[in-house]
């Protein structure tokens, strides 16, 4: 199997000597996407039993709308409205919109700077590794929001307005001319592009909605799309993205804007190359650069506006000021062969067939990987048979020993089944389970010290799903362009962590800790292939 991996040019510890009219060198320890939990995913059984609603999610995805009924909903051009500026919205508190991107307040003042060695540290987390498969869903039908931090599965953004957000109104044929022009422009990267149904919800993906207008969301200011900005690493992974197009836009004019949107969301700037999407000036159809290209940042939206500038030095040099897309793209995606092997999964805590007394505690310890990153992983737990919970581990809750962690508290007397899930982006998913008896014998007699149900390699049992324009899906976790068009509105959540704050870095001492200890796993994935 051949992977696209970008050589590391210089060690990100390099960065903190360059001089300081050049660069100020990173914040230790910050970056506004990175994990805000640290520790296991703590349940109280009791509260499980009295409301398992609050846990169980549902097991059918949202239903999306049919693609090919867009054409109901088009308008000619020259019909449509325009922007009514008084519908302007409020940027979200700690944010800052400095002309066409809108970034963490700390981060826009020159007061913070997103550390690449974050990114290295929360690798180590299962689904982080890079690199990772990913699926972009490009959502013309529209649908409700929920202004809310980041969360594709869940129709949550922090951009939006708490409301039904408007169906792309130029029609099918020229819906799907826009997605097959972003569709070659991620070609070449491990990079699904669905439209007709939505990914499960335990597969992390960038939803990217087209349509609309920026007084549709919650920035104010014109812009012809928006996206969470300085997500360095694409660590969010589950980043809701705007394209605005009417119908009167043009096709190459709103796959440009789409892709510029989606490259945001994975932690690319601004550019002056015009044959570029990432650019300002483009007019024609653009790509993803494949050479150091100069940030446009100072001359477009102000200082400090390029917020993965110290990312970028990775892959330019140190003080070049400079972004190569297709670099990046590669290290974070790898490239477009096909995923052909499911996840591996083993519950190793606790033994199956475990008896405890009623009211006693369970330590649930999984071990989940594959031969790439970005896949996602759920829970099942039933009560004699009950469905009690079923959700989506959205926030990837792991131990100090980076193995996905769960503990049931306080377990009422029953057969207590517990089931891990894993879920790729190619489909495949991988389960295994554990029975527990809580006050009650274990009347086969026989307990399994190896931890899961199945003791052949791979954990638990793999099944192959369909990739690509694949619906069904896991359920819920409970727990600048300016208005032309020709650049974006960037944002990223301000207060930290996929949604936490500023001082985010505090929560991810504990991992940079550890992953200082541990750069084998750097420089395996950053060296030459």
């Amino acid at each position: 199997m051949v992977v696209r991996r970008a050589a590391l040019l210089v060690s990100p510890l390099l960065l903190a000597f360059v001089p300081a009219a050049e660069a100020r060198g990173p914040s230790p320890g910050y970056h506004p996407w990175a994990p805000k939990t640290n520790g296991p995913l703590v349940i109280d059984a009791a509260d499980l039993v009295a409301h398992p609603e609050r846990h169980r999610g549902r097991a059918i995805p949202v239903e999306q709308p049919d693609f090919h009924a867009l054409d109901d909903f088009a308008v000619p051009p020259g019909e449509q409205t325009e922007p009514d500026s008084s519908r302007a919205g409020r940027t979200p508190e700690g944010w800052v919109q400095r002309g066409g991107v809108v970034l963490p307040q700390p981060v826009a003042s020159g007061d913070l700077e997103v550390d690449p060695d974050v990114i290295h540290a929360v690798e180590d987390i299962p689904g982080n590794e890079y690199p990772r498969k990913h699926t972009l869903f490009m959502n013309f039908n529209g649908g409700m929001l929920y202004a809310s931090a980041d969360n594709s599965a869940e129709n949550r953004s922090t951009l939006a307005k708490q409301a039904v957000y408007p169906t792309y109104e130029g029609g099918e044929q020229k819906a799907l001319s826009i997605i097959q022009a972003v569709q070659e422009d991620v070609a070449a990267y491990g990079i699904n592009v669905v439209y007709l149904s939505r990914p499960n919800k335990t597969v992390p993906y960038t939803m990217e909605m087209v349509g609309g207008q920026w007084t549709d969301t919650n920035i104010d200011s014109p812009a012809g799309g928006v996206a969470p900005g300085a997500d360095c690493g694409a660590l969010g992974q589950r980043h809701v993205v705007y394209t605005f197009a009417s119908g009167g836009t043009s096709a190459t004019q709103a796959a440009n804007t789409a892709s510029q949107e989606a490259g945001h969301a994975w932690g690319l700037d601004h550019t002056f190359n015009c044959g570029s999407v990432m650019s300002y000036c483009g007019i024609a159809n653009g790509v993803f650069s494949d050479s150091c290209d100069g940030l446009c940042e100072t001359q477009c939206q102000g200082p400090n506006s390029a917020g993965c500038r110290l990312t970028h030095e990775e892959f330019c040099g140190v003080g070049n000021d400079q972004q190569n897309e297709d670099a990046e793209l590669a290290w974070l995606f790898g490239g477009n062969e096909p995923d052909m092997e499911a996840p591996m999964v083993e519950i190793v805590e606790p033994v199956d067939g475990l008896e405890i007394p009623e009211g006693g505690d369970v330590d649930v310890r999984s071990l989940i990987s594959d031969d790439y990153g970005g896949y996602g992983w759920y829970y099942v737990i039933t009560q004699d048979g009950e469905e009690m919970a079923n959700f989506v581990d959205y926030e990837r809750q792991v131990d100090d020993d980076y193995r996905p962690a769960l503990n049931l508290a306080g377990l009422p007397a029953g057969v207590w089944v517990v089931t891990v899930g894993a879920e790729d982006h190619f489909g495949h998913i991988t389960e295994d389970s554990v029975t527990i008896y809580v006050g009650t014998p274990n009347e086969s007699g026989s307990v399994d010290s190896s931890g899961g149900n199945d003791t052949s390699p791979p954990k638990g049992t793999g099944t192959d799903g369909e990739s690509g324009e694949s619906g069904g899906g896991q359920p819920e976790m409970t727990g600048g362009d300016d208005g032309d068009g020709k650049g974006c509105a960037c944002t990223a959540d301000s207060s930290g962590g996929r949604g936490g704050g500023a001082l985010a870095f505090l929560a991810l001492l504990p991992f940079l800790g550890r992953a200082w200890g541990r750069r084998r796993r750097r420089d395996r994935r950053f060296g030459d292939a």
